[in-house]
């Protein structure tokens, strides 16, 4: 019987492996890039989020490559396709070359031909679980943003909606059509 050689986060940023990859309770699992809709979908989202963090001072966003601890107690690296800390959260400046150790304040996925609905989903709950306060589901298929907020019932925006930032992003407010040109 074949046996798995678990990782520790620091072995992770001491070492890292090539290739695409997430941390899963010290399994290194590869993720298979996105293709040009998915990724383009993703990069627009986080510039148009991020235009609006950064003009307000809010923090930091991250994108694809990304990582976070989620748990202080687990081997575990996610990767949203965006994500953003807000600034009273950020770890101290001689900290940031390492994974934060801390979930982020908002979560982006952008759902691509290549995500499993199980993976999907067992990612969202590992999310919840993490206490990720706001998470953003991009289907660009059905042009469709579900917005699931700590402690309000989930949402699914469609063309004419719009998108707010809640309490993670106050202010924040896009028309969805403008997500998905």
């Amino acid at each position: 019987m074949a046996t798995t050689r678990l990782f520790t986060v620091e072995d992770i940023e001491q070492a890292p492996p090539e290739g695409q990859w997430e941390l899963i309770d010290g399994e290194l699992v590869p993720v298979t890039p996105s293709g040009l809709e998915s990724s383009g979908l993703g990069h627009r989202i986080g510039w148009i989020v991020g235009n609006f963090v950064y003009g307000q001072g809010l923090g930091m966003m991250t994108g694809a490559d990304g990582g976070y601890v989620l748990f202080p107690d687990r081997d575990t690296i996610r990767v949203p396709d965006v994500g953003f800390i807000r600034e009273e959260r950020l770890p101290p400046k001689g900290e940031r070359s390492r994974f934060p150790r801390l979930a982020p304040d908002l979560a982006i996925e952008v759902l691509s031909p290549s995500d499993s609905t199980s993976e999907v989903i067992a990612k969202i709950e590992m999310y919840q679980e993490a206490g990720i306060p706001l998470i953003w589901i991009v289907d660009p298929e059905k042009t469709t943003v579900t917005v699931i907020s700590t402690g309000r019932p989930t949402v699914v925006l469609k063309p004419g909606d719009s998108l707010d930032g809640g309490d993670v992003l106050p202010g924040f407010n896009i028309p969805i059509d403008e997500i998905f040109v």
